[in-house]
């Protein structure tokens, strides 16, 4: 990979602010490749995405629907209704990003990438927790009984912006220091694929996972389940 100019011809139009922003600086190496090809932005977004549509389903769309007054007339509390929607949700991204880990360790390990297992493991983690952030994001507005498109829209509207901060922000020397609020910049900002697992942006990430969980399990308890 490093002996062929092909990938490195195709980020020397761009650059250097705009090749980190889009996560091609580098593309030349397996590091960099692996960057610009999943974590820089697919796996993430895509990961972010299904956090917010399947927390979104499963707590404001099932509710909007109906299909929680069965379910919530028989003694269950429903907190615990709520909550245990979010944590298969979590536990839905878990599979996925272990089943991703697995299959890029596989390839950096058959193709002696110059990768290294630990760096793997720390961008899949922090991927992981990424998402998480959203779906939680997404259930604490659904907790405050927004319908599921509301829930929807207002997660991926985060998701979005925090990647814009990000990927957009330290383009510009006025913006940049907003980037430090990101939870993409928390995740990904320190380059855990080569430096290994950024343990004060993975605190963050599991701070704010936790907190959004509590709020939204608290409000819920607190009102009244709409009925279709």
């Amino acid at each position: 990979m490093e002996e062929s100019g092909s990938l490195e011809d195709f980020s020397s139009g761009l650059s250097p602010e705009l090749a980190d922003a889009f996560g091609v600086a580098e593309i030349n190496t397996a590091v960099g490749y692996l960057k610009g090809n999943l974590y820089a932005v697919l796996l993430p977004l895509l990961l972010g995405l299904m956090a917010v549509t399947a927390t979104g389903t499963l707590t404001a769309g099932d509710e909007e629907a109906g299909r929680l007054e069965l379910l919530l007339a028989l003694p269950v509390e429903r907190r615990s209704v709520y909550l245990l929607r979010f944590l298969v949700v979590a536990f839905a991204l878990a599979v996925v990003a272990f089943l991703v880990w697995a299959a890029v360790l596989m390839s950096v390990v058959s193709l002696d990438m110059d990768v290294t297992a630990a760096g793997v493991s720390a961008v899949s983690l922090t991927t992981w927790l990424l998402a998480v952030l959203h779906a939680g994001v997404a259930y604490a507005v659904a907790a405050f009984g927004a319908r599921r498109g509301v829930t929807v829209g207002a997660a991926a509207a985060v998701l979005v912006v925090g990647y814009l901060l990000h990927a957009i922000a330290p383009l510009s020397d006025a913006l940049e220091p907003l980037a430090a609020v990101s939870p993409w910049e928390w995740a990904l900002g320190s380059d855990p694929l080569a430096n290994g697992f950024p343990w004060g942006g993975i605190a963050l990430l599991a701070v704010c996972c936790a907190v959004l969980a509590a709020v939204g399990t608290a409000v819920v308890d607190r009102r009244d389940v709409k009925t279709a």
